[in-house]
């Protein structure tokens, strides 16, 4: 048995036992582990702490009740594992800013799944100190391989450097390609450094912070896959959001070769939590158009807004939200106008009329992996006791339009058969 399976017997125990006084000696030994591995597993596979975890849970269960049921808030609290009503209250106001008779009343809704996911990699978060260095960009024709090019021009011109080397994409600049890799400092390196193939040599003075970090050989594709794990998969579902400081990669070096990288992406705690909540949709109309195949969503959306640019460019300035479905390898894309467009027999689009009804629909400030959050709202419905309609989920993506193109509103949508009252 691996060491992620052995993983999820843990959670397994602490799950079934979720509102009891859990024992994680236990809860480790039901993992075939000790306990501190038990505690290093846990920020690793969730990047939660194990007492975190469990509080979340909870907490998740509780609201869950507050909103769907009548049964009195000591009832739930006790059931739920609180010592007290008030011990429930205290963490519903921690939580959500909200009393549990405002929070039931409102459209919030606080959701943290249970960990059921695979674990690709080993991730740690550790708070690290990043060495004063010398910072060298290197300019390239071609993306593909840049590393490696850059990596060499170093070691052309400090064969004997045996110290940390550090890198990140940097911006393009006249048509090149940019990777930046940075040095320990020593000022008999700026000067070896001037005047070569490196360019915007500058000191970056020490600094700390907290990293999610995850190791990978030194393979172009590898690498791309760690980092898709790390935004993509771990970051979403654990406590953490992505912190201002740059990412960068660091070279693990043996007989002049590099055998492994460490990813650092730098993090801090999330202090929100994803937007869920039940809205009564009145129909939507979408102007869209249907692919199938390795490029099917970029060629659908593509025609839709192909034929706007011809038949109806004066209306191109005031699209400002998108949807998109998914099916397999089969895309429905297309944008939401205000107002009717009259289509031809062969055009190939069609108007979308969205079906009135309750909807389950998660909200996010960022145009982020749909099919994370598409995942994480089916879960919320499951554990809230909701039936969905067999409709699929969709997609709609918000603009700020052109006084802020870079503001994104994702919502994800998925119909209810019913709504219960009460």
């Amino acid at each position: 048995m691996d060491k992620s399976a052995r993983f999820k017997q843990s959670i397994a125990f602490i799950e079934e036992r979720l509102y009891e006084d859990i024992n994680l000696g236990q809860a480790a030994q039901a993992g075939y582990t000790s306990l501190m591995q038990l505690y290093r597993d846990f920020y690793t596979y969730t990047g939660h702490s194990v007492k975190e975890y469990i509080r979340k849970r909870r907490l998740s269960a509780a609201l869950g009740l507050i909103r769907a049921s009548q049964r009195p808030l000591a009832e739930i609290a006790y059931s739920c594992g609180y010592s007290s009503q008030q011990a429930l209250c205290k963490y519903v106001k921690s939580a959500t800013h909200m009393t549990p008779l405002e929070y039931q009343k409102s459209e919030a809704c606080y959701f943290f799944p249970r960990f059921d996911s695979e674990t690709i990699r080993q991730v740690t978060v550790t708070a690290e100190t990043i060495p004063k260095t010398l910072r060298a960009k290197f300019y390239h024709p071609k993306q593909y391989g840049i590393e490696q090019q850059a990596l060499e021009a170093l070691h052309f011109l400090i064969p004997e450097y045996q110290g940390r080397i550090f890198g990140r994409d940097g911006q393009q600049r006249d048509g090149l390609f940019c990777y930046e890799l940075a040095v320990e400092y020593d000022a008999d390196l700026l000067d070896r450094l001037a005047d070569s193939t490196f360019q915007g040599i500058k000191v970056a003075q020490e600094f700390s912070s907290t990293f999610a970090k995850t190791t990978v050989r030194n393979d172009e594709a590898e690498i791309g896959l760690a980092w898709d794990y790390l935004y993509l998969k771990w970051l979403r579902t654990s406590m953490f959001v992505q912190d201002d400081v740059c990412y960068f990669e660091e070279y693990i070096c043996k007989s002049g070769q590099v055998r492994k990288l460490i990813l650092y992406l730098p993090v801090k705690r999330r202090t929100d939590y994803d937007k869920i909540s039940v809205n009564f949709c009145a129909g939507l109309e979408f102007l869209v158009s249907s692919r199938e195949g390795d490029q099917a969503e970029e060629e659908a959306s593509a025609a839709v807004m192909n034929y706007i640019s011809l038949h109806t460019p004066e209306v191109i300035s005031t699209v400002k939200e998108f949807y998109v479905a998914q099916s397999g390898l089969s895309y429905t894309c297309g944008v939401w106008l205000e107002q009717t467009i009259e289509l031809p027999v062969n055009s190939r689009l069609e108007i979308l009329r969205v079906a009135e009804g309750h909807y389950a629909m998660l909200e996010r400030d960022s145009c982020s992996d749909r099919g994370v959050f598409i995942a994480l709202l089916d879960t919320w419905i499951q554990e809230h006791g909701w039936s969905k309609d067999e409709l699929p989920a969709f997609t709609t993506y918000e603009t700020g339009g052109q006084g802020d193109p870079d503001a994104i509103t994702m919502r994800v949508w998925i119909k209810l058969k019913d709504v219960k009252n009460g």
